[in-house]
C-alpha cells in the first residue's frame, strides 16, 4: 500500500495550505450549498411521494431503485474517470449537470401524473452523484494532512447538517405554503451555485504537485487498460485489510438507513396533520440537530474512537429505532430522529477519514466508487426488503427488529474489526 495522503507523496500539506482561510470557507459554502440542494431533493421527492402515492413505502423503494441503479452499473467506469480526472472540476461538472437534471422533475411529474418520468430523472442525477461523492471524498486526502482528516471531516459535516436543516426546515414551508414544484426549481438553483462556488476554487487552487522522476497517477492509470484500471480497486479492497473495519461499519449504516427510511415516514405521517409535510420537516430537523451533536462527538473523539465509543454509538440505534416504531406522537418521533443523527454522525465520520487514510492514494476514485456499490447497493436491497417485510409482519415490528439488528451486528463488528485501529497501530 503507498503512503497515505500527505505523507509519502507529500502534497497533502502544500495543497492544505492553499486552502486555507477564503478558499476553504468557499468550498465550504459549495458543501454546505450542494448538500442543502441534496436534502431539499430528498426531502421533495419523499414529500411528493407521501402526498400522491398510495403506498408511499413501496413507490419510495422504486425512487431508491433509481437512485441506485446507476451505482451497480456505472461504479468501475466511474472510478476509473474520477482517477483520470481533476476532481475538483468533476465536483463542479457534476453539480451543474445535477442542477439543470432537477428542474426537469415538476415539468415532467405535471405531464405525465406519473412516477416514472421522476424516476428516469432521478436515475440520471444519481448517475452524476457517483462521480461527485468519490471525487469528494478522493479530492480531501490531497488537499488535507492526514492528522485532520477527522477535523476537517467533521467542519464539512456541519455544511450537511446546514443542508440537512434548510432542506427539511425550508423544504416543508415551500411545499406546503408554495408549491411542490417550488421545492424542484429552487433545488436546481442550489446546485448551479454550488457548481459556480467550486469553478472558481477549481481555477484559484494550485494543481498537486509530483514527485520528481515519477509518473503522476492520472496518467499512470490513462496507460492501463481500461477494465485492469477498474479491477485495481477491487484489488485494493481485497488486499489492503486496514480498509475491512471502517467498510463494514459504512455497509451496515446504509444498511440501516435504507430499512429505516421506508419504514419511518409511515410512523411521521401517522402522528402529523393531514396533508402537512411540516411533520417530516420536524423529523429532519431532529435528524439534523442530532447530527450536530455527532459531529462535535466526532471532533472530540479524533482519528482513534475507541471500541467502548464506537459499541456505545451503535447501542442507540436500538432506543432511536424503538422510538420511532412505538411513537404515538410527533415528539416521540422527533426524539428517535435525535438519536439516530447522534449515533450516525462520528461512526461515519471517523470511518470516512480512515479510508481517506488507508487508501492508496492514486486509487481513491476505484476504491470509492466502489465504496458506493457496496453501501448502496445494501441501501437498496434493505429498501425493498424492509418495505416488505413491513407489509407482511407489521412496520412497527420490523423497524424495531431492525434497530436491535443494527445495535448487535455493530457491536460484534466492532468488536472482532478491530475498528478503532489506524495504520500507526499496525
Amino acid at each position: 500500500m503507498n503512503g497515505p495522503a500527505g505523507g509519502k507523496d507529500g502534497s497533502g500539506g502544500v495543497a492544505a495550505a492553499a486552502m486555507s482561510g477564503g478558499l476553504f470557507t468557499m468550498f465550504w459554502a459549495a458543501q454546505a450549498v450542494s448538500l442543502f440542494g441534496d436534502r431539499l431533493n430528498n426531502f421533495s421527492l419523499v414529500a411528493l411521494v407521501n402526498r400522491f402515492s398510495d403506498d408511499p413505502s413501496l413507490q419510495l423503494s422504486g425512487i431508491y431503485a433509481a437512485m441506485y441503479l446507476p451505482i451497480v452499473i456505472l461504479a468501475p467506469a466511474a472510478g476509473v474517470i474520477v482517477d483520470r480526472l481533476s476532481k475538483r472540476w468533476v465536483l463542479a461538472a457534476t453539480d451543474l449537470a445535477r442542477g439543470l437534471l432537477v428542474l426537469i422533475i415538476p415539468a415532467s411529474f405535471t405531464a405525465t401524473g406519473s412516477f416514472v418520468p421522476v424516476m428516469a430523472v432521478v436515475f440520471l442525477i444519481s448517475a452524476g452523484n457517483l462521480f461527485f461523492l468519490p471525487a469528494k471524498s478522493g479530492l480531501l486526502p490531497e488537499i488535507v494532512p492526514p492528522e485532520k482528516l477527522v477535523k476537517v471531516n467533521s467542519t464539512l459535516w456541519i455544511a450537511g447538517i446546514v443542508g440537512v436543516v434548510g432542506g427539511f426546515l425550508g423544504g416543508g414551508l415551500i411545499f406546503d405554503y408554495f408549491s411542490w414544484a417550488a421545492c424542484f426549481y429552487l433545488d436546481g438553483a442550489t446546485y448551479i451555485l454550488s457548481a459556480l462556488l467550486l469553478a472558481v476554487i477549481a481555477m484559484r487552487l494550485p494543481r498537486r504537485p509530483e514527485p520528481a522522476g515519477t509518473v503522476g497517477p492520472q496518467k499512470e492509470t490513462a496507460r492501463k487498460g481500461f477494465w485492469h484500471s477498474s479491477a485495481e480497486g477491487l484489488t485494493e479492497i481485497r488486499s489492503n485489510h486496514s480498509l475491512k473495519a471502517p467498510l463494514g461499519v459504512q455497509s451496515l449504516i446504509f444498511f440501516g438507513a435504507g430499512g429505516f427510511s421506508v419504514l419511518a415516514v409511515v410512523f411521521i405521517r401517522g402522528v402529523s396533520e393531514p396533508g402537512s409535510s411540516m411533520g417530516l420537516a420536524a423529523a429532519g430537523l431532529s435528524a439534523g440537530a442530532g447530527m450536530a451533536a455527532g459531529s462535535l462527538v466526532a471532533h472530540r473523539l479524533g482519528r482513534k474512537a475507541g471500541q467502548r465509543a464506537e459499541s456505545f454509538l451503535f447501542l442507540l440505534f436500538a432506543p432511536s429505532a424503538a422510538a420511532v416504531a412505538l411513537s404515538s406522537s410527533l415528539v416521540t418521533v422527533c426524539s428517535g430522529m435525535f438519536a439516530a443523527g447522534l449515533a450516525v454522525t462520528p461512526l461515519f465520520v471517523i470511518s470516512e477519514s480512515q479510508l481517506q487514510e488507508r487508501i492508496s492514494p492514486d486509487l481513491r476514485g476505484r476504491v470509492f466508487s466502489l465504496r458506493e456499490v457496496i453501501t448502496r447497493s445494501l441501501f437498496l436491497v434493505s429498501s425493498f426488503l424492509m418495505s416488505f417485510l413491513g407489509r407482511a409482519a407489521g412496520k412497527g415490528t420490523v423497524l424495531l427488529l431492525l434497530g436491535f439488528f443494527l445495535a448487535i451486528c455493530g457491536m460484534i463488528w466492532v468488536r472482532f474489526s478491530g475498528s478503532d485501529r489506524t495504520d500507526d497501530d499496525n
